[in-house]
């Protein structure tokens, strides 16, 4: 198919209800989800659930983390934007069985994003404990929206 067959079926798809990126046809709503999604586990994984475990791995104390709405802005433009990316993967490689969309997403974590973040707190000598707490919350989800590209097109 020549450029112009792929922008015509490209429009034709988008005609029809979803959204066709680059790498495929996603949901914007699925993205929108996921990235709230990440929010909302993020405030009980650092919060009551690993909250004090989070702050002795960072040496720091409840009273010295100054919470503002301001200081959730860029973390949910991150989070949006690795979501979108995990979405327009997930449909550009067709992947359509939920436990392949879990397997994608860890491992797209796993290998792009902790790898990263492992490299710059070794030579930040950022505490292991606080990297292997935050793999562990990517992990998770990083998989549960690959189930939800998956299931939610």
């Amino acid at each position: 198919m020549n450029l112009v067959g792929s922008c015509a079926c490209a429009s034709v798809r988008q005609a029809q209800g979803g959204q066709n990126g680059v790498l495929g046809q996603f949901n914007w709503i699925a993205v929108l989800v996921g990235g709230i999604f990440n929010m909302a586990l993020g405030s009980l994984w650092y919060g009551p659930l690993f909250g004090k475990v989070w702050l002795k791995a960072i040496g720091k104390t409840k009273d010295e983390i100054q919470s503002s709405i301001g200081m959730y802005i860029l973390p949910l433009v991150a989070g949006l934007t690795s979501v979108y990316a995990l979405a327009a993967l997930i449909s550009g490689l067709h992947i359509t069985i939920w436990w392949q969309g879990a397997l994608f997403g860890a491992i797209a974590y796993v290998g792009i994003g902790a790898t990263a973040t492992l490299i710059v707190g070794t030579f930040e000598a950022s505490s292991r404990d606080a990297w292997l707490l935050y793999t562990i919350y990517q992990v998770i989800v990083f998989s549960a929206q690959g189930v939800m590209f998956v299931l939610w097109k």
